[in-house]
C-alpha cells in the first residue's frame, strides 16, 4: 500500500511541473472497498514541458496498478480499486500525522480522524532520493473529496459537507490540519435488542393466547 501511495505521488510530481488542477476523490463503500480516483488538468504551457516526462510518469502509475486514461495532453484520469479483503497495508495512520479515535456507546460508535499533515517531512522520510519539490507543490490547486457510505457526519472543518461527501482544499507545499467524525451504528448490539424484543413479543403473544383459551374454557 504504501508503494503505490509513494509511486502514485512521484509520478503525479514528475507529470505536474507546473500549473495544474488536482481533484483526488477516496470513495469507500459499504464493504469497506475503495476507489481512489485522481482527475487531473495541467495548463497549457505546463503541459509542453511535461511532456518529456509524461511516459515515464503514466509508466510508473500503471505499473503501480493504476487505470490511466489520458483525456488530452493536459487532462488525465488516474483510478485504482482497493478491496479491503485483499489490500495489505505496511502504513500506519500516525506515520502520517493521522490520529484515530473511537468512541463507543452501546448502540452506535463515533469515530474521529484528526489529521495534521506535514508534506515536507513525510516526503524526505519516504521519497528520501528526490529533493522535496515545494515550488511544483506550491503551484498545485488540490482538492481532497472523501465520499463515504454513511452521513451521519459530526464536527469538521471540510469546506463543504453533502451528505457522506467531505471536500478540502489541501496545500501541498505546507503544513494543514484536517478533522471530522462520523457516528455508526453498532450493528450488532443493535440486532442483539432486536431479538430480544421480538423473543418477549413472540413470548407476550403466546401467553395473551394461552389466557384467551383458558378463558374460553371456563366459559
Amino acid at each position: 500500500m504504501k508503494k503505490i501511495i509513494f509511486t502514485t505521488i512521484v509520478g503525479l510530481v514528475l507529470l505536474l511541473s507546473g500549473c495544474a488542477d488536482v481533484t483526488n476523490t477516496v470513495k469507500v463503500d459499504k464493504k469497506g472497498d475503495a476507489t481512489i480516483s485522481f482527475d487531473i488538468d495541467i495548463s497549457s504551457v505546463a503541459g509542453i514541458f511535461a511532456s518529456s516526462y509524461s511516459e515515464e510518469a503514466l509508466t510508473k502509475l500503471e505499473d503501480a496498478g493504476f487505470k490511466v486514461d489520458k483525456k488530452s495532453n493536459t487532462s488525465y484520469h488516474i483510478e485504482k480499486k482497493l478491496e479491503k479483503s485483499s489490500t495489505k497495508s505496511d502504513m500506519k495512520p500516525e506515520d502520517f500525522g493521522v490520529k484515530i479515535t473511537n468512541t463507543k456507546s452501546f448502540f452506535t460508535q463515533k469515530v474521529r480522524i484528526d489529521a495534521n499533515i506535514d508534506p515536507e517531512k513525510i516526503w524526505k522520510k519516504e521519497v528520501a532520493d528526490v529533493p522535496f519539490p515545494k515550488e511544483i507543490l506550491d503551484q498545485i490547486n488540490y482538492t481532497l473529496i472523501l465520499d463515504l457510505p454513511v452521513s451521519t457526519i459530526g464536527d469538521n472543518n471540510a469546506k463543504s459537507v453533502d451528505g457522506g461527501k467531505l471536500t478540502w482544499d489541501v496545500p501541498l507545499a505546507e503544513k494543514s490540519e484536517m478533522y471530522f467524525d462520523v457516528t455508526l451504528p453498532n450493528v450488532k448490539n443493535i440486532a442483539i435488542v432486536s431479538g430480544v424484543l421480538l423473543v418477549g413479543v413472540i413470548v407476550l403473544i403466546i401467553y395473551l393466547v394461552r389466557k384467551h383459551r383458558k378463558k374460553k374454557k371456563i366459559a
